[in-house]
């Protein structure tokens, strides 16, 4: 199977019942970003900047203890990859999309408390794929079809007749597969650098 593997999609599985406990809105609403640079390191000032966020906001907090925020971010630094974690999206997606890609590749996966969702893939400013989470045959995009090798795990979900459906821990896993960096639930509560974005 192209993608994730069981293990991984039951390891998102755990996260999520672990951080019920302490906070039921990631479940609800998240949108996760991995940032990577073609050559250089890029910072998680640069990708603050990117998102129009204030450099004078940026503190350190543990994401379990921040309620819903449309426009707070946590951000780390893995590498020279960046990864960002959110409550939601950027109200334009699309352009902040193309200005965290430029000289980059991002991959992103959100979704909210209404089912809307998509993940993302963008190369230097053009959104390679965009798909539907919940229906990952409907794809948009500069090339659709770019990210179907690695989607058979998504598809499966789809095709299921019965459940369980681990939708959004499915994409999550998926997103680790395409980035090789993840998330687990001591993420969450563990200090993390925390900034305002959208602040332009």
């Amino acid at each position: 199977m192209a993608g994730p593997t069981q293990e991984r999609i039951e390891h998102y599985v755990r996260m999520f019942e672990q951080l019920r406990e302490a906070s039921a809105d990631f479940e609800e609403s998240m949108c996760w970003t991995v940032v990577r640079p073609h050559r250089a390191r890029l910072t998680v000032e640069e990708v603050l900047r990117r998102l129009r966020g204030d450099l004078d906001t940026m503190t350190t907090c543990r994401p379990v203890d921040v309620r819903y925020d449309d426009d707070a971010v946590f951000l780390e630094q893995r590498g020279d990859a960046v990864i960002i974690v959110g409550y939601s999206v950027d109200s334009d997606e699309e352009d902040a999309l193309r200005r965290l890609s430029q000289d980059a590749t991002v991959h992103e996966v959100f979704w909210l408390i209404n089912n809307f969702n998509r993940l993302y893939y963008a190369v230097d400013g053009v959104l390679v794929p965009e798909l539907d989470v919940l229906c990952p045959q409907d794809r948009w995009g500069a090339d659709p079809d770019a990210l179907t090798d690695h989607l058979d795990a998504l598809r499966d979900l789809r095709d299921r007749e019965r459940g369980p459906f681990p939708d959004w821990e499915t994409a999550m896993a998926t997103v680790e597969s395409l980035t090789g960096l993840g998330l687990d639930a001591g993420w969450f509560d563990r200090p993390q650098l925390f900034a305002k974005i959208n602040r332009r």
